[in-house]
């Protein structure tokens, strides 16, 4: 039997958008909604009770959302100073983050990843939590029956996903201890929590690639939108 735990959700959405030109979140697909709505969407038929949004000071649009925002307490210091702001700021015990420039990601992939980290969290809707039962995850090598719960990225064709990802509360000491040595490499701290017990990195199957298709740039974007996947 999995252990109850409960579960948090954040939309990591400060990224500065460099590459992309503009606010990548507020990229507009086929269906008229901003990536940020359409994600922000997906991360609610989780059913969690706390709904987060990572962003800057300066994203005041994201009023409009009617969740919390969390603001880095550490700005510039990119995706480790925003999961670890959600992590301080929240009550649950784990964190389930998704980057607002993952269109792929579903609610299937999700649940997989929830169901790879072996936690079986309270206050789930419905449909969700019947993902998670129904043996997605059983191709990721998730903990033994009755083992400890613990956080979960992926690996994905040799290359690491963690801004799709759960992260245990306990991860956000490590992560203020780094992000105060200036130390902010996201893999160096999923590593150290690895060492820990805290964290495992399980290898995507291969049809799953597509969940973390990431449009970081225009190209990235227009060949989205062309794919007939938007």
């Amino acid at each position: 039997m999995t252990q109850r735990k409960t579960l948090a959700v954040a939309l990591m959405a400060g990224g500065k958008s460099m590459r992309m030109g503009r606010d990548k979140a507020r990229l507009t697909g086929n269906d008229g909604r901003e990536l940020w709505q359409e994600r922000l969407e997906l991360l609610r038929q989780t059913g969690a009770k706390e709904v987060m949004i990572s962003c800057r000071e300066d994203q005041d649009y994201l009023t409009q959302s009617g969740v919390r925002l969390v603001y880095d307490r550490w700005p510039g210091a990119g995706p480790l100073g925003g999961i670890v702001s959600c992590l301080d700021g929240m009550e649950a015990d784990y964190l389930l983050v998704m980057a607002v420039d993952l269109p792929g990601m579903t609610c299937e992939g999700l649940a997989a990843l929830v169901a790879a980290a072996g936690i079986d969290p309270m206050g789930w809707s419905p449909a969700f939590r019947r993902l998670q039962l129904s043996g997605i995850g059983a191709k990721a090598s998730a903990p033994p029956e009755g083992g400890t719960p613990t956080g979960a990225v992926f690996r994905n064709k040799g290359i690491l996903e963690p801004l799709a990802g759960v992260y245990p509360k306990a991860m956000a000491a490590a992560g203020r201890r780094r992000l105060e040595a200036g130390e902010l490499d996201l893999r160096g701290w999923i590593a150290e929590g690895e060492a820990a017990g805290l964290m495992q990195v399980l290898e995507a199957p291969d049809e799953w690639s597509g969940l973390f298709v990431n449009v970081n740039d225009p190209a990235a974007w227009e060949k989205w939108m062309d794919s007939g996947l938007a």
